[in-house]
């Protein structure tokens, strides 16, 4: 008994010790302005700039030759000016022609004007192979400031999968523009978390099932209990996941007040509108008379219809009516406004490029 002891202490100890072990990692420390980066610098090896897009990028400044096959975790230690941002890395690998999105990391950032490092598991992209050759970095998805204290690529071990484990179970789902259930659930290693739920769960009930019947031996009293154990384990893992749920609310919180605080009505209802279509539906409210009827031409990939009958009320939607508006930035509606264009239909006022009223 004391040898089987001794072998598993020398075994875990084993497996501490190589997971600890010395693992190669290359810094990536200079990098050149790409797009939307103003006042870029760098001080004691901390790269500093503002954004002034919904994209900053910085781009290495020579090849990296970055050992995919061989590095596949990215930790980035940077601060934003503002919380709960999303970031992106892309990569290109000797012979890529070159960025794309399917070649690319995404990430979610923390508080702002606090350092925090961002551990990110490349091997979940199946492209990440080879050997990476450059590489396009993007901190944040707004204007602010960012500082860059640090990017590695680390060669993998035990611990740093456990924490990207760990950080996958609390990273930030930001709400999305979608339909009214958004909310998809955290992932851990691109799998849903209630999927390691139902794993852990059938392992405690089966541990219990085993220790019961090892001590007792009494199938019939074993299921009498079972009932009570299944709640009892199912109600734990629903009050964790619960809590964790908690968090999400609050850093939602969180940043919608960075995002509408001391915003004017007009300002919050634009800032929830997609794209510039805020903007042209006032230009409409203010060109079509009050009591008037109004057709749409629109993208098919956004509430567009929904929002004018919203803002445009007590103007009324019909497709028989006399004005036209014409929000069509993407081209997509050429065909159908050439052929109100062959029923009569001539331009009555333009707020830009794409977006405009025709009538008849």
């Amino acid at each position: 008994m004391k040898n089987a002891a001794l072998l598993l202490l020398i075994i875990f100890f084993s497996v501490v010790l190589s997971s600890i072990s010395f693992c190669e990692e290359v810094t990536i420390s200079e990098w050149s302005p790409y797009s939307g980066i103003a006042g870029l610098s760098s001080r004691n090896g901390i790269i500093s700039f503002n954004s002034t897009s919904s994209m900053p990028l910085l781009m290495t400044k020579d090849n990296v030759f970055v050992n995919a096959s061989r590095l596949k975790f990215m930790e980035i230690k940077m601060r934003s000016g503002k919380s709960y941002m999303t970031g992106r890395m892309f990569f290109r690998r000797i012979g890529d022609p070159g960025f794309t999105y399917n070649n690319s990391f995404e990430f979610q950032t923390g508080l702002n004007n606090i350092y925090h490092s961002y551990l990110i598991d490349l091997g979940r992209n199946p492209n990440w192979f080879g050997t990476v050759s450059q590489l396009l970095i993007s901190p944040i998805n707004g204007a602010g400031s960012v500082d860059i204290e640090s990017v590695k690529f680390i060669e993998p071990n035990f611990w740093l999968a456990a924490s990207a484990f760990w950080r996958d179970f609390f990273t930030f789902e930001v709400p999305q523009i979608r339909m009214a259930n958004f909310i998809y659930g955290q992932k851990m290693n691109g799998i849903s978390v209630y999927r390691y739920v139902y794993c852990l769960i059938f392992i405690i009930l089966l541990l219990v099932i085993s220790i019961q019947y090892i001590k007792y031996k009494d199938i019939e009293a074993i299921s009498r209990s079972l009932p009570a154990m299944i709640l009892l384990t199912c109600l734990s893992f629903w009050m964790v996941l619960d809590f964790r749920i908690l968090f999400d609310q609050a850093r939602t919180v969180a940043l919608d007040t960075q995002t509408f605080y001391g915003k004017s009505l007009e300002e919050k209802r634009a800032l929830t509108t997609l794209g510039d279509f805020y903007g042209f539906l006032a230009f409409a409210d203010s060109k079509l008379p009050k009591n008037s009827s109004f057709n749409i031409l629109y993208p098919s990939y956004y509430y567009f219809c929904q929002k004018a009958v919203y803002y445009l009320y007590p103007r009324r939607l019909d497709e028989r009516s006399s004005y036209i508006l014409v929000y069509n930035p993407d081209g997509s509606q050429d065909k159908t406004l050439k052929e109100y264009g062959n029923k009569g239909y001539r331009p009555l006022s333009r707020y830009k490029e794409g977006e405009f009223i025709i009538k008849k």
